[in-house]
C-alpha cells in the first residue's frame, strides 16, 4: 500500500521528459525512411512518381518483389552471402574468444607485445590492406573465388580486443579450480569460458554480421561471376541495369535487408550486456 501510495505521489520530472521524448523523436526519425522504402516496394511505378509522395500505397502490389526475387535470383545471392558471412562470423567468434582467454588468462614472455601487435592491425586502413591481399590471392590464383573472400576476416583484432575485456568477468579462482581438478587448457576454454562468454559473443556475432554482409568494395574487386555475387554486389549490378525503376529497385533493397534484420532481432537484447560485461561502457 505504501509503495502505490508513493509511486501516486511522485513529482513530475520535466528532464526526464524532455530526454524522452527527443529520443523518441530521434527514433521515429531515423525509422521513417526505413518504413517509406519497404511500404514504396509495394507501390506501382506510376504511384511513385507521384508529387506529394504518399506514404501508404494506394494499391498494393508484390509485382515489384517478385520480379527482383527472380531477376536479380536472390536465392543464390542469399546463399552466397550467408556462407561467406556464417563462416566468417564463425571463426571471428571462436578465435577472438580463444586468443582472448589466452591473452588474458595465460601468462608467457611477450604477452603485452602481442596484444599491442594485434590492435596495431586495427589502425592500419582497410583500402592499403586490400591492396596487398590483392596482390596475394593473385599470386594464389584464388581470385573470383569464395576463400578470397573468407580468408582475410577469419580473426577480428576488434574481437579479440572485446574478448580480452571480457575475461574479467570470468574469476581467476574458478580456472585454477579447473586446472586442480586436470582440465587442459583448451578443455577449460571450451567447458567453462565459452559459455561465461556468450553475451560478449553475441554482441561480437552480430557486429561482425553486419559488416561482413553489408561489405561492398572488398567483393566487388575479388568477383567476376554473377554466380558468385554476394546481396550488395547484386544490388549494384541491379542499379546499373535498372537505375531508373524506383520501384523495382526499392522491393530489392527491402529483399537484402531482411538477414541483417532477423539476427538483430534475435540477438539485440545481447549488445548491451556484452559491452557492459567487456567493459565498454558508453
Amino acid at each position: 500500500m505504501t509503495t502505490q501510495t508513493s509511486a501516486k505521489q511522485r513529482p513530475f520530472d520535466l528532464g526526464q521528459f524532455l530526454s524522452y521524448s527527443v529520443l523518441i523523436i530521434g527514433a521515429l526519425t531515423s525509422l521513417l525512411p526505413f518504413v517509406f522504402m519497404v511500404l514504396s516496394g509495394f507501390k506501382d511505378s506510376s504511384e511513385l512518381q507521384r508529387i506529394p509522395p504518399t506514404l501508404l500505397p494506394e494499391q498494393w502490389t508484390l509485382d515489384n518483389f517478385i520480379w527482383a526475387w527472380d531477376t536479380l535470383r536472390f536465392p543464390r545471392l542469399f546463399a552466397n552471402s550467408l556462407i561467406v558471412t556464417s563462416v566468417i562470423t564463425l571463426s571471428v567468434i571462436y578465435t577472438s574468444g580463444l586468443l582472448g582467454y589466452v591473452l588474458e588468462k595465460i601468462a608467457f614472455p611477450g604477452r603485452r607485445i602481442l596484444f599491442f601487435a594485434i590492435i596495431s592491425t586495427m589502425f592500419v586502413p582497410h583500402q592499403i590492406a586490400m591492396v596487398v591481399l590483392w596482390d596475394l590471392f593473385n599470386s594464389l590464383k584464388l581470385l573470383n573465388t569464395h576463400v578470397a573472400l573468407v580468408m582475410p576476416f577469419l580473426y577480428s583484432g576488434f574481437g579479440i580486443f572485446l574478448m580480452k575485456q571480457a575475461m574479467h568477468t570470468i574469476p581467476d579462482e574458478l580456472l585454477d579450480a579447473a586446472r586442480i581438478d586436470g582440465a587442459s587448457e583448451i578443455g577449460i576454454y571450451h567447458r567453462i569460458v565459452l559459455p561465461n562468454l556468450w553475451p560478449s559473443l553475441a554482441a561480437l556475432a552480430i557486429f561482425t554480421f553486419m559488416f561482413n554482409y553489408d561489405s561492398f568494395f572488398w567483393p566487388l574487386i575479388v568477383l567476376q561471376d554473377y554466380d558468385l555475387y554476394t546481396v550488395p554486389l547484386g544490388l549494384a549490378f541491379f542499379q546499373g541495369q535498372y537505375f531508373n525503376d524506383l520501384g523495382r529497385a526499392l522491393a530489392g533493397t527491402t529483399l537484402a535487408v531482411i538477414p541483417t534484420l532477423i539476427v538483430f532481432l534475435i540477438l539485440q537484447r545481447r549488445i548491451i550486456h556484452g559491452f557492459t560485461l567487456s567493459g565498454l561502457k558508453g
